[in-house]
C-alpha cells in the first residue's frame, strides 16, 4: 500500500498523470479486499492490480475516461454482470492525480487582464500572463514579457492554456508552438469565432499536427453566458475551466 503513495510522490516530480483506483467496498467473493490500489495510465498500463479479470477491464476502461473530463468517479459493479463466475460486488473509487496546474494567459490585452484578475480569485491553481508588447506589460510583475508567441512558456500535462493576443497570426503562433510540444496540456481554450477556427484547424492539421490535439482546442472558448464585452467573455472562460477542472465540462456541452 505505501509503496502506490510512494509512487504517486514520483509521478508529481515527473509531471505525470495517473488514476488511483481504489476498492473502496466488496460484498461477496470478489478478487481483492476493500483497500486494494491500482494506478491507471494514459496509455492504458497499470501499476498494481484490483485482482484482474473483468473488472480490471472495466476499471481501466474507466479510468482513462477521467483523463478527459478529470475529477473523481464511484462505481459499483455485479461481478456477474461481467461475465466473471465468482459474482460478488465491488464498488471501486476512481480518482485522478495531476501534479499542481498553472492557467497560462497568452495575451495581457483587454480579455487577458480580466481573466487574469478573475482567476486569480477563483481558480485553485496558479495563474500567469504573458505578451510579447512591452507597453501591454506595462511594468506589472504579473505578466511576463515574451520575445516571440513561438516561445510560449513550457506547460506541463496539467497545465491549462487561454489564448487571447491582440491578433489572429499571433493567435495561431502560439498555438502552435502550444501544440508542437511534446506533451499537450490539459486544457487549451482560444479566443474566436466559429469561421476563425475553421481556418486555423486546417491550418494545423495541414503544417502537421497531431489531428487528436487539433480537435481538442476549446474554440469558441466559455460556457455560453452570454455578452461579447472582455469581461463577459473572461466569466465565460473561467467557468468553462473551472468545470473542465473539476471533471463537469461534459454537462455543458450541448450549451456550445
Amino acid at each position: 500500500m505505501r509503496e502506490i503513495y510512494r509512487r504517486l510522490a514520483e509521478l508529481e516530480g515527473e509531471g505525470r498523470k495517473a488514476v488511483l483506483v481504489v476498492v473502496a467496498a466488496a460484498e461477496g467473493p470478489v478478487p481483492r479486499e476493500a483497500g486494494a490500489k491500482m494506478l491507471v495510465f494514459p496509455d492504458g498500463t497499470i501499476e498494481g492490480t484490483i485482482g484482474g479479470g473483468a473488472l480490471e477491464r472495466a476499471a481501466i476502461e474507466e479510468a482513462l475516461r477521467l483523463f478527459e473530463g478529470g475529477g473523481t468517479a464511484l462505481r459499483t459493479y455485479d461481478l456477474g454482470d461481467l461475465g466473471m463466475i465468482c459474482g460478488g460486488r465491488a464498488t471501486l473509487y476512481y480518482e485522478l492525480v495531476s501534479p499542481a496546474a498553472t492557467l497560462h494567459i497568452l495575451g495581457a490585452g483587454h480579455v487577458g487582464r480580466k481573466l487574469l484578475r478573475l482567476a486569480r480569485e477563483a481558480l485553485p491553481f496558479q495563474v500567469r500572463a504573458y505578451d510579447t508588447r512591452p507597453e501591454a506589460a506595462g511594468g506589472d510583475p504579473a505578466v511576463t514579457l515574451l520575445p516571440s508567441y513561438a516561445e510560449a512558456p513550457p506547460v506541463g500535462v496539467s497545465d491549462y492554456v487561454f489564448i487571447c493576443t491582440h491578433s489572429h497570426e499571433e493567435d495561431y503562433r502560439a498555438l502552435k508552438a502550444v501544440l508542437s510540444r511534446e506533451e499537450a496540456p490539459a486544457y487549451v481554450g482560444l479566443v474566436g469565432s466559429r469561421p476563425k477556427w475553421a481556418k486555423m484547424r486546417t491550418r494545423l492539421i495541414e503544417e502537421g499536427i497531431p489531428r487528436e490535439r487539433v480537435e481538442r482546442v476549446r474554440c469558441p472558448v466559455g460556457i455560453p453566458l452570454g455578452g461579447k464585452d472582455p469581461g463577459a467573455i473572461a466569466v465565460s472562460a473561467l467557468a468553462e475551466i473551472l468545470a473542465h477542472y473539476h471533471g463537469r465540462l461534459g454537462e455543458f456541452e450541448r450549451a456550445r
